[in-house]
């Protein structure tokens, strides 16, 4: 292929630009102008005579160019868009392979699947990929003259390709980006000189300290770079890739020099084709988040159903891997997929999409669509990714994305997109549960209420947990008639005040548990005088009791046409909080009444939840004794097993049984209401179970935060994905 006239010009120009002897925007100026504004004509003209794109597929080709560097034929490939029309301008993508592989690396990720999918669904603009040969020069680390690949691809091939095929060449419309080692090029190239690239992306980069001149090696270019003017940056890895330490490093050193960057650990991968095949349309969609789509206009389609929605329908809910760090989706995202246009993010099961497909949905024909027993390994290969799924198909697994900020229950389903006649879901059988941690309306979060109100302390959290059906609340203090004095010998240092019992009832609270250690630290007389409260306020109580029998007896929660069984117990005292035969308190967890208690309750209703009182341990992964403990309850028969006792939140499992049963344990909610105030200790879980005709659906998480000692209240969107990346990190997901 003849290269253009401008070929040698623009040779020299980004020589030059590279070794920043040109100011790139004043030469752009200059030279260009002219240039741009004919083509600009040009362009104008050319748009009234050019057919809409038809083609549905880009195409590959491969060619050479003549590296005088070394002396030596060179080799690419191209990806050219649909339609690729050499009189218009793209934007363009340069790729790098990994270390002894060739320019057909990307391609044999099926990076052209996904661009051919993504741009003719209008989740991508059409764009140039270039992805170069770098031979045996890539694999040298040599950095200083001609005969070195940062040179060759910046004065050689970049070149190359401008001259050659129709691209951009602005910093806005140029990336480049690698996998491994050619990440390390790709930030040995980009941050060398920024201003040639508008985006450059690490993919399981391999970044070595101290093992090249520091002037050349991107970790020490990347923490002294305050001040850069850096091109957007992502770097990302699976959990098991041997090349974290580096990454892990990068990601230190563009922190410590404040330069904004994405780093995103995947909660299952290694360093493999696999992962980066899997990884493809988050890698674009980064790339090209900044280009213009051509994207036709949208304007939101008008839902009203005339079908009874309060009875049988059925419902299709945006979900993700429980493991995704999103909470919540855009309203407005759905009704764009539910009108045909592509959402790159979405993952369809086969059953789901011909489901939707009935409804009268115009589901996207490049969506991508996997058999159904495909869906969660899919999804949790990429916590990015969403789905549409049947309510009653919902599994632990898979967790419901709330449809801006509110349960898909708690909308109005006569205007929701996926609500359709049908008779796959009964809504009067749905159960909703929410459980939170430690209360203890005590010490300085008592002074708080007492100075701002209960209104105050409820206000941040009230609208969350009266939706479920069930509000769950562990009390760990009883509440005394004079509150902080004390009629009777105090065994303990917390109470509660009687005027702050209406905290409870503005709450919503159905079910009180007993479990905690300090409810009998102002006498045996104010823990009973406190029971007899929760019986007057229509409050179920569990764990503990005036005796031994209504200590243990579990809760049974007849709902939905199902039948839930909750028992709860104290697994560490102290003796004095604990229920005897003299005297009320909490049940403590005998391992003998549990062996047999929790069989005969799985024997008899659909789902048993189980609430523990552990040892309280200030870290986020359980000791081997907490968790050989929670797997024995769930062996036992609980279906669900809860530590409330946690003051910081710990981690979440999914848990094969001895007898193949798939168990849901979280060992620790954190504090629900507590004056405890360090980072960790102020942040908590509310897990709310879902479950249909009483058997366990799904559960839903929700992340709050404490205020000012005594007012919890949701995180925002970004406080909860922080919290989660870490949380599921520390949980080790996948299981």
């Amino acid at each position: 292929m003849k290269m253009r006239r401008t070929t040698i010009k623009r040779l020299e120009r980004l020589e030059r630009l590279a070794e920043g002897r040109i100011a790139a925007p004043l030469f752009t100026l200059l030279f260009c102008l002219p240039c741009a504004l004919l083509m600009w004509g040009a362009g104008l003209a050319h748009a009234e005579t050019i057919p809409p794109c038809s083609d549905a597929h880009g195409q590959i080709i491969q060619q050479t160019y003549h590296s005088e560097a070394i002396d030596q034929t060179m080799r690419y490939s191209v990806y050219l868009p649909p339609c690729y029309d050499a009189d218009s301008a793209y934007p363009v993508i340069y790729l790098l392979h990994g270390s002894n592989r060739t320019d057909e690396h990307w391609p044999s990720l099926g990076i052209d699947a996904v661009l051919d999918r993504g741009i003719v669904g209008g989740a991508l603009p059409p764009m140039v990929v270039a992805m170069p040969y770098g031979g045996w020069i890539a694999n040298e680390n040599r950095f200083v003259g001609a005969a070195t690949w940062s040179h060759i691809f910046l004065n050689e091939f970049m070149p190359t390709i401008e001259a050659r095929y129709a691209v951009r060449d602005t910093r806005e419309d140029r990336a480049i980006g690698g996998i491994s080692r050619g990440g390390f090029w790709a930030f040995n190239i980009a941050l060398r000189f920024p201003h040639l690239f508008g985006a450059v992306g690490g993919h399981s980069a391999f970044f070595d300290p101290g093992h090249f001149p520091a002037e050349y090696n991107p970790l020490d270019i990347a923490r002294n770079a305050a001040g850069m003017d850096a091109p957007r940056i992502w770097l990302d890895r699976g959990a098991g890739d041997y090349a974290f330490f580096g990454l892990d490093t990068m990601h230190d050193a563009l922190s410590f020099a404040g330069i904004a960057h994405d780093y995103t650990i995947y909660p299952e991968g290694e360093h493999t084709d696999d992962y980066w095949a899997a990884h493809l349309r988050d890698y674009l969609a980064f790339y090209a988040a900044t280009w213009e789509r051509d994207e036709p206009d949208f304007i939101p389609p008008q839902i009203r159903h005339d079908f009874d929605v309060g009875g049988t329908l059925d419902l299709y809910v945006p979900s993700a891997a429980f493991a995704a760090t999103r909470m919540s989706i855009e309203r407005e995202r759905l009704l764009r997929v539910y009108a045909g246009l592509l959402d790159f993010d979405l993952i369809l099961s086969e059953s789901a999409r011909d489901g939707l497909i009935a409804g009268g949905v115009a589901i996207n024909t490049a969506t991508t669509t996997v058999p159904d027993a495909a869906l969660i390994d899919a999804l949790w290969e990429s916590p990015s990714a969403y789905t549409l799924i049947a309510l009653n198909n919902l599994t632990p697994r898979l967790r419901p994305l709330n449809i801006d900020g509110d349960f898909v229950l708690d909308t109005d389903l006569s205007a929701y997109p996926f609500a359709f006649a049908g008779d796959a879901v009964d809504l009067s059988r749905v159960t909703r549960m929410m459980f939170t941690g430690t209360t203890a309306l005590a010490r300085r979060t008592r002074e708080a209420i007492q100075q701002n109100g209960v209104n105050w302390a409820v206000s941040g959290i009230r609208d969350v947990v009266i939706r479920p059906d069930f509000l769950h609340i562990s009390n760990e203090v009883s509440f005394a008639p004079r509150c902080p004095q004390s009629d009777e010998p105090v065994l303990g240092g917390l109470c509660a005040m009687d005027e702050h019992f209406a905290l409870l009832y503005l709450l919503g609270v159905d079910i009180v548990e007993l479990s905690g250690n300090h409810n009998n630290d102002y006498g045996f007389n104010a823990y009973l005088r406190t029971l007899a409260m929760y019986e007057d306020a229509g409050m179920m109580t569990v764990a503990g009791g005036r005796d031994l029998e209504s200590a243990r007896a579990p809760r049974i929660i007849e709902h939905g046409g199902g039948s839930i069984a909750l028992l709860s117990c104290n697994w560490n005292g102290p003796d004095f909080a604990l229920v005897s035969e003299t005297r009320p308190g909490a049940a403590f967890c005998v391992l003998d009444w549990l062996r047999e208690a929790i069989p005969a309750l799985q024997a008899e209703h659909d789902t048993v939840i189980v609430t523990l009182q552990y040892a309280e341990y200030d870290r986020y992964t359980p000791i081997e004794r907490q968790v050989n403990h929670f797997r024995q309850v769930a062996d036992m028969g609980a279906d669900v097993v809860l530590g409330t006792q946690a003051h910081q939140p710990q981690t979440y499992e999914f848990y094969t049984t001895e007898d193949g049963r798939d168990a849901f344990i979280h060992y620790g909610l954190g504090n629900f209401f507590f004056d405890q105030t360090s980072w960790e200790k102020v942040r908590f879980f509310m897990d709310e179970v879902i479950l249909y005709g009483g058997e366990l659906l799904t559960v839903n998480i929700h992340t709050g935060i404490i205020e000012d000692l005594g007012r919890p209240r949701p995180m925002t969107a970004a406080e909860s994905a922080e919290f989660l990346a870490l949380m599921w990190r520390e949980s080790g997901f996948p299981p």
